[in-house]
């Protein structure tokens, strides 16, 4: 929830010279709707900007589960067993592979038992509730899996222009680049040279939440690493 529907149409307007109040020329509320939709999940697919947790629980001896049907991509796994001891819960990361490259993992050995999962792959596709997770070893422990991931942004329906509860899943603080998106569709389907103005602010824009959707911090990455990761003509005392 960021911007009101209405309120962002009435930019829309402002900006392609259609004020408020005036009967539309060119462009309906509902298609402004669409389009201003169209940037909201073209920002989502493309900056990755929203994130979403979804908790699976996890029998024993069982391998395969569903992905969150509204998922665009999987961030990260966790495997959290029921039998914990103590006050606290173990949290245990498991690692990412390739389904091609798990075979360097699993071998023949695919349904593999032990007392909590290691690793994960996919297999399917995102959107037709066929994508599922599949972990390794097979857990011999009940528990949940935590899955973090980034979600489809759901539409918004526009109903009257004096609707007040409907808001666009927006990221905060960029409200503008959706309207921006939204007047560079109006304005190529009206052949008005202009969209490519609007559509370049529209990309600029989205370089830099990109930027900022990494981490949603300010604080420099730092990378740590052996000595026997390095090159060896940075580590040989013998030159080349």
């Amino acid at each position: 929830m960021s911007i009101l529907l209405t309120s962002a149409i009435s930019q829309t307007r402002s900006l392609l010279d259609e004020p408020e109040g005036t009967t539309s020329s060119f462009w309906s509320d509902t298609e402004l709707t669409t389009w201003l939709n169209e940037g909201c999940q073209d920002s989502q697919r493309r900056a990755e900007w929203k994130m979403a947790t979804a908790t699976l629980p996890v029998t024993t001896a069982t391998q395969n589960f569903a992905a969150p049907d509204n998922a665009l991509r999987i961030h990260r796994v966790t495997f959290v067993p029921t039998a914990n001891s103590g006050n606290y819960q173990n949290t245990y990361t498991l690692e990412f592979r390739g389904f091609m490259e798990m075979d360097q993992v699993w071998g023949i050995n695919q349904q593999w038992p032990a007392s909590y999962p290691l690793y994960y792959t996919l297999f399917g596709q995102p959107g037709t509730g066929s994508l599922e997770i599949i972990t390794y070893p097979v857990s011999s422990q009940s528990g949940v899996l935590n899955v973090y991931y980034f979600p489809v942004i759901t539409p918004a329906t526009f109903t009257t222009t004096s609707d007040t509860t409907t808001f666009l899943d927006t990221p905060q603080g960029y409200d503008g680049m959706i309207v921006n998106y939204a007047c560079y569709k109006a304005l190529r389907k009206d052949a008005d040279s202009r969209w490519q103005e609007f559509k370049q602010d529209y990309e600029s824009q989205l370089v830099n939440l990109y930027d900022q959707s990494r981490t949603y911090q300010d604080q420099a990455n730092f990378i740590s690493t052996g000595q026997q990761a390095l090159p060896q003509w940075l580590t040989s005392s013998e030159g080349w």
